[in-house]
């Protein structure tokens, strides 16, 4: 990605700057030259907020306490910023209704302290696939950015229905501007995130990831889930502040084609099996998922799942971005190395890093 000329004198926000994909982004806008303004909740957090610090080479990063669902928090941490990448939103394994009230508020507090503020060119939001193709009966369709989340169906879970309803609220927002700033807004809609991680908090994705290597997953459900890497979803970020054809457009972000749980079993166990990790590649029988359901949360959620196909069209992110998507190969093995070196899996002793002889 080339520097902008202007980058020096640009600073951008990221909201929830210690998540595992704003991470991401600020490393990439630092190493663009930007200068970069981070919210996060507590300053005083030293576990998320080292992380970022150590990203920081030339002194262009500065972090300040901003809360999603207290609105007096952002027209000072929008102030004098040119872009804004808002990337903060709830994304717990199993979600309670709490999620939807403060993804909707937290994103309409960004918009409304951008629309005050007349320094902002442009709003970059960070959605979901899940404001996309949730609840819809079609299973072999395949999805693109003109595509909504069906939301009277009950089986959408709270995650699926506040990526949703806060995006539209956004849209809402921004296409009844009338008075004050009218910024440019685009939306990004990720799949499951995958790739590195440049933090030691473990979100959702990487729970996922460390259960396939950490013995909690004895027996491979037949689910389906896209995958992109993280690097190229901040990549997708920065290049749309400033790609003006992504001006009121939602892209999607996603490897294609879509990697069956046992893919990405494969490729783990060939990776780590060798350095003493046991991966299964035992096929699940769908009885034993529904029977596990009974009694577990998260099994339930992925019991309407099991048995469908995920498919996806990238050609805008391709077209409008330029984007080659990384290989969800490497995205796993480079994931799951740098879980193992931030202490989140264990080193086995047969354990070798990564690219060691």
């Amino acid at each position: 990605m080339a520097k902008s000329a202007a980058a020096d004198t640009t600073k951008v926000l990221v909201t929830g700057a210690s998540g595992y994909v704003a991470t991401h982004c600020v490393q990439q806008l630092l190493q663009n030259g930007y200068r970069v303004r981070g919210t996060v909740r507590n300053l005083q957090n030293m576990t998320k907020i080292q992380p970022l610090k150590a990203l920081d080479k030339n002194d262009l990063l500065e972090l300040v306490e901003a809360d999603l669902e207290k609105p007096d928090d952002w027209p000072n941490a929008v102030k004098g910023c040119t872009y804004i990448l808002h990337v903060a939103s709830p994304f717990p394994i199993v979600p309670d209704a709490s999620i939807i009230k403060t993804a909707i508020e937290g994103t309409l507090n960004v918009l409304r302290a951008a629309n005050k503020c007349d320094t902002v060119r442009k709003v970059v939001l960070t959605s979901s696939c899940a404001a996309i193709n949730e609840g819809h009966e079609e299973y072999d369709k395949v999805f693109n950015e003109e595509d909504w989340s069906n939301l009277d169906n009950p089986i959408v879970n709270n995650y699926g229905r506040s990526k949703t309803l806060a995006e539209k609220a956004a849209w809402d927002f921004w296409k009844n501007i009338e008075d004050g700033n009218k910024f440019d807004l685009t939306v990004l809609n990720p799949v499951l995130v995958v790739g590195p991680a440049l933090m030691d908090v473990e979100g959702a994705s990487i729970t996922v990831v460390k259960r396939f290597l950490n013995r909690e997953m004895p027996a491979v459900p037949r689910l389906q889930l896209a995958l992109v890497d993280v690097r190229d979803v901040a990549k997708a970020h920065v290049l749309a502040m400033t790609e003006e054809r992504s001006n009121g457009r939602r892209i999607l972000l996603t490897y294609t084609p879509s990697y069956w749980f046992m893919d990405i079993a494969r490729v783990l166990a060939k990776e780590f099996g060798p350095q003493g990790y046991y991966v299964s590649t035992i096929r699940a029988p769908y009885a034993l998922v529904w029977l596990v359901s009974r009694i577990d949360k998260q099994a339930k959620s992925i019991l309407p799942r099991i048995n469908h196909e995920v498919k996806f069209d990238n050609t805008v992110a391709k077209d409008i971005l330029g984007l080659e998507f990384t290989s969800p190969d490497k995205s796993l093995i480079d994931m799951a190395y740098s879980m193992i070196e931030r202490g989140i899996l264990p080193k086995k002793p047969k354990y070798k890093p990564q690219n060691a002889e």
